[in-house]
């Protein structure tokens, strides 16, 4: 029978990669373009569901009673406050995070 070589992988290792050729260097731009317009489309989502819940407001908001308003509004800016962190950009989560931070200061929740 014939006995198990060894292989010698060091040939493999010693080879330096040469400069990235056409196809690697046309996949990274794809892959760069797939992702910018993923992040795009995520933060247009995240401007939908605000345009939604702003339109949903005006029409409930009207028959709701001042403490009923406050108790929604305060639901919405920390469910905004998640959504922001999934879909939007940081700055926008950032934003909310300050507002949510100031609304808790205010009313002395830690």
């Amino acid at each position: 029978m014939r006995e198990l070589e060894a292989h010698d992988f060091s040939v493999i290792v010693r080879q330096t990669p040469s400069a990235p050729n056409v196809i690697e260097k046309s996949a990274a731009a794809l892959e760069a373009a797939l992702q910018k317009e993923a992040d795009e489309r995520r933060e247009e989502r995240f401007y939908w569901i605000c345009a939604c819940i702003a339109l949903i407001d005006l029409a409930t908001f009207p028959h709701l009673g001042f403490v009923a308003v406050i108790c929604v509004f305060l639901i919405e800016i920390l469910a905004l406050a998640a959504l922001a962190r999934k879909y939007a950009d940081e700055n926008i989560a950032i934003a909310i995070d300050k507002i949510v931070a100031s609304i808790c200061d205010k009313f002395g929740w830690k």
